[in-house]
């Protein structure tokens, strides 16, 4: 840690003192957001996913993106309060694979069986090549290529309490979750999925369909010590065991129930479920409850086909806030408990769909890929410190050089 930044830090512990502390700080944050950064990648392509990584709490500074045939990590506090490329992936064609666009991407937790003394992150990226590859930020190199399936990934999902454990789905509803040490396939199931996310215990997984309706399938644990073969999705359901769904039943008004496409969904903590559907509508469900918690509609959002026309959704680590984009390029955030809107930003001179957001978890950093290859970063910036007839008008503009 530098000067600099060591006194950055020390002013924001100051700042949330002065708050009232750490929700109160957050809420004031989200009030003064606005656009410091912009980031333009050089594949000048839509960006498809924006990911911070929540699996590993000291690794929460990273944030990757997926666009093109190129992932790339960035660190989003770099000497205090600046963005860095860590590492850029090119998925290229080689002798393990054919290479291609890429979809989409989750974090790993890297911090357990690694050879590196201070931990590792582990990014894993999919996309038009049917294969997973699993990309240590340390060495920045892929250690890991998952191989079964015979469509492309459009979506993958994993949890922080089982390390090992990845759950995947492509394009014709194929779903598979995976021993990632192994670099196996433990069980697989045929879907009608549009979107899933494991749960934070690794006991099941949710999907969405497009008809708005939501199944789970539990991952039984002595599925775990069979390694699936992936030359047919037939074998696969035999070795895999029993692929039957259960079809969540969920306690809501007619108005609050998903009708369109469900694009996208997470789990947040104490057993809730957050989804949406390609209207803009979203839900936070109880899981244990089977009940909707709370429900909005985001303004402004089209109905699209297919997975590459989704908006992404974010959320805090806690669960407390999640950001959306609409088809115009305006993000929003909302509190989970009561869907109330808590701040509206948007970038300027574009109108393009948000593809993908996300939010720190001081609520510090908002940011939003909008367009062909842009990243935008909202920042807080302290009221007395703003510059009314001047907004906006320190914006940094940074090319993002991923060769």
């Amino acid at each position: 840690m530098n000067a600099e930044e060591a006194s950055l830090l020390w002013n924001r512990k100051d700042d949330v003192e002065q708050a009232g502390g750490h929700a109160a700080h957050r809420q004031l944050a989200l009030k003064h957001l606005k656009l410091k950064t912009v980031i333009k990648e050089s594949h000048c392509s839509p960006v498809h996913q924006l990911a911070f990584n929540y699996t590993d709490e000291g690794m929460q500074n990273l944030f990757a993106t997926v666009g093109n045939e190129q992932a790339t990590v960035y660190d989003d506090l770099h000497m205090g309060d600046f963005i860095a490329v860590v590492v850029n992936f090119a998925n290229q064609k080689t002798e393990h694979a054919d290479g291609g666009e890429l979809h989409t991407c989750t974090w790993l937790s890297g911090q357990h069986d690694t050879p590196h003394p201070h931990g590792d992150a582990l990014l894993a990226v999919a996309g038009a090549d049917h294969n997973i590859s699993v990309i240590s930020i340390v060495e920045a190199r892929v250690i890991g290529l998952l191989k079964g399936h015979t469509k492309d990934v459009v979506d993958l999902s994993a949890c922080s309490s089982k390390p090992g454990l990845l759950v995947s789905l492509s394009k014709d509803g194929n779903a598979r979750v995976w021993d990632v040490s192994q670099e196996l396939c433990i069980s697989c199931y045929n879907t009608d999925a549009s979107c899933l996310a494991v749960s934070p215990d690794g006991a099941f997984f949710v999907t969405g369909s497009k008809k708005g309706a939501l199944h789970s399938y539990q991952i039984a644990a002595h599925q775990q010590q069979q390694p699936v073969p992936s030359s047919s999705d037939k074998k696969c359901q035999t070795a895999s065991g029993s692929s039957e769904r259960e079809q969540l039943n969920m306690e809501c008004s007619s108005s609050g129930r998903h009708t369109e496409t469900i694009d996208c969904m997470q789990f947040l903590c104490q057993n809730r479920l957050a989804t949406k559907s390609a209207d803009g509508r979203m839900c936070v469900w109880d899981m244990a409850g089977r009940q909707q918690l709370s429900a909005w509609k985001v303004p402004s959002n089209n109905v699209g086909g297919g997975w590459a026309s989704r908006c992404r959704f974010g959320c805090t680590p806690d669960g407390a806030y999640i950001c959306v984009g609409n088809t115009t390029g305006d993000v929003y955030v909302y509190d989970t408990a009561d869907g109330k809107r808590m701040t509206h930003v948007a970038p300027i001179k574009v109108s393009a769909p948000v593809r993908a957001c996300a939010l720190s978890p001081d609520c510090r950093h908002l940011l939003a890929v909008i367009g062909n290859g842009f990243i935008f970063r909202f920042e807080y910036r302290k009221p007395d410190a703003e510059v009314s007839n001047k907004e906006n008008s320190d914006t940094n503009m940074i090319a993002s050089d991923d060769e």
